[in-house]
């Protein structure tokens, strides 16, 4: 049902979705991306998470068998380790390739979910729903617009169900309504799990109906989302970023962090010349 994405190498150069990613996207909801974090990379950023994970335990005294949430991670101490994840040329191009150059960053999400042997099969960490505000986005014909999505990059090994995978239903991105729910299994009519190895991102877009199941495995879950909306949207975990991440930051990931130098930029770039939207010139260079 998955097409393969392009070659890494093929992604950096092109800068943009091939046919084949596009069509599934659009017939999906989602995309695989394999092996979107080298063996390198993936204990690179597992670090990080870990140091986040241990410090917001501390903070708030959890137990080390609880679950770690953590909004706006990029802006926490430590945090800005994350910050090339932000335009990872692996994955910027379906990003870019989906939503287009005026964008910027709605959150940075970590997660450590522990295993839950005791939970039933039917636990959900959150039950079933499409990502967005409330109340919802409005519909067209019974349909939600797409306005913005997520890169997941998986830290730890998802490639056997049940270990607290992501689980989707394709297609659903097509219809604002709650899926059929399967009397016999108690989930959405085709509904799956999506099986992912450490270093694999997906990238759904909040239309598509999600949820998390329990984790029956050894062994934490550790993911990090990056979810990118349009500039003229407000983010979802943040109102501004501190200007010493904002310094840290190079030209593109300032744009997605948010910096504008005019607040007509946001709805209007071509005022400023795009001098707020460098992933433009990006886009410019590397896909044509």
């Amino acid at each position: 049902m998955m097409t393969e994405p392009a070659p890494a190498a093929e992604r950096i150069a092109t800068g943009c979705l091939t046919d084949d990613q596009r069509a599934a996207i659009e017939r999906d909801g989602f995309l695989v991306i394999p092996g979107a974090l080298t063996t390198e990379d993936v204990a690179r950023f597992t670090a990080i998470v870990d140091r986040l994970d241990a410090d917001w335990r501390a903070e708030n005294n959890l137990d080390p068998y609880a679950t770690v949430e953590i909004r706006n991670a990029v802006a926490r101490p430590g945090g800005d380790g994350l910050l090339p994840l932000l335009d990872w040329p692996a994955t910027l191009p379906v990003v870019v390739g989906t939503f287009g150059w005026n964008i910027q960053l709605t959150t940075s999400h970590v997660f450590v979910r522990t295993p839950n042997p005791s939970e039933p099969p039917t636990f959900k960490a959150i039950d079933w729903h499409a990502d967005g505000p409330h109340p919802g986005f409005p519909t067209i014909d019974g349909v939600s617009p797409r306005l913005y999505g997520k890169i997941g990059f998986f830290l730890t090994d998802l490639s056997e169900p049940d270990r607290g995978n992501l689980r989707v239903v394709p297609g659903s991105h097509r219809s604002a309504k709650k899926p059929e729910i399967d009397p016999a299994t108690g989930e959405p009519q085709g509904a799956i799990q999506i099986l992912t190895k450490p270093g694999d991102a997906v990238f759904f877009e909040q239309r598509c109906w999600h949820a998390v199941g329990p984790n029956y495995s050894t062994l934490p879950r550790k993911n990090i989302y990056i979810g990118y909306c349009y500039r003229w949207m407000k983010a979802i975990d943040f109102v501004t970023q501190p200007d010493g991440l904002l310094a840290k930051a190079n030209p593109v990931q300032r744009q997605l962090l948010g910096a504008a130098t005019h607040e007509l930029s946001y709805y209007l770039p071509s005022r400023n010349q795009f001098a707020d939207t460098p992933l433009r010139t990006w886009v410019e260079e590397n896909a044509g």
